[in-house]
């Protein structure tokens, strides 16, 4: 039996927004920000102990970086990074990777990982929390 695409769409989860002003201000597109259910049992068993001390979910985790990032860095691939870096010396930075599905016109989130900030400051950055536009 066929898929319709209403049960195709929803084994994703809406986390998110990338906005029409940050977008434009980041030179990508604007759209909804989304997860693939199965993604979410990934994240959820891979950092499961640290999400558990926090007292989160996998998708209360995910819509905080969301909600708070104040950084899009370029990753590869024409994949982004978003996270929240207030620029003080912590190890790592809570990151979601993202690549733009340009046939379903969202983002979807491909990874979500504390990475080193060092690593993280080291990628292009399109845009910053209100040190834009940026060229």
């Amino acid at each position: 039996m066929e898929k319709t695409s209403t049960s195709q769409s929803s084994a994703f989860i809406k986390i998110g927004r990338i906005d029409m002003t940050r977008a434009r201000e980041a030179h990508i597109k604007a759209g909804d920000i989304k997860i693939d259910k199965k993604h979410i049992a990934h994240v959820a068993g891979k950092h499961k102990t640290e999400l558990e001390s926090l007292g989160l979910t996998a998708i209360d985790f995910l819509r905080i970086i969301v909600e708070n990032y104040n950084e899009i860095r370029e990753a590869r691939d024409g994949a982004f990074y978003l996270g929240k870096n207030d620029d003080v010396d912590y190890t790592y930075t809570a990151i979601i990777g993202l690549n733009y599905n340009e046939e379903k016109k969202f983002w979807e989130i491909k990874t979500a990982i504390p990475m080193r900030t060092a690593v993280f400051t080291k990628k292009n950055l399109v845009w910053k929390k209100g040190a834009n536009p940026l060229k």
